[in-house]
């Protein structure tokens, strides 16, 4: 998600306060773009990597609801997908 989207501050406020994020989620999301990986952002939190990868999960999809409904977020480049 980190390099799904331009983040810029505004980007980052607006969709934490629109999603109404948990400071668990914010944290994640914010050492997701600085580029954390999953095993270090796990072992800061205390949580496991599966845990990270559902919060990760979940987070995508309140952004592309929260998106959806706000104007000032843009909408995430996803990944194209090979068959």
């Amino acid at each position: 998600m980190a390099h799904e989207v331009n983040w810029t501050k505004s980007i980052y406020e607006e969709f934490c306060a629109e999603a109404m994020l948990s400071e668990l989620e914010a944290a994640i999301l914010r050492t997701r773009i600085q580029n954390w990986s999953r095993v270090k952002q796990a072992t800061e939190y205390n949580l496991s990597v599966s845990a990270v990868d559902r919060i990760i999960r979940s987070l995508k999809q309140k952004y592309d609801c929260a998106a959806l409904n706000n104007p000032k977020l843009p909408a995430r480049h996803k990944k194209s997908v090979k068959k």
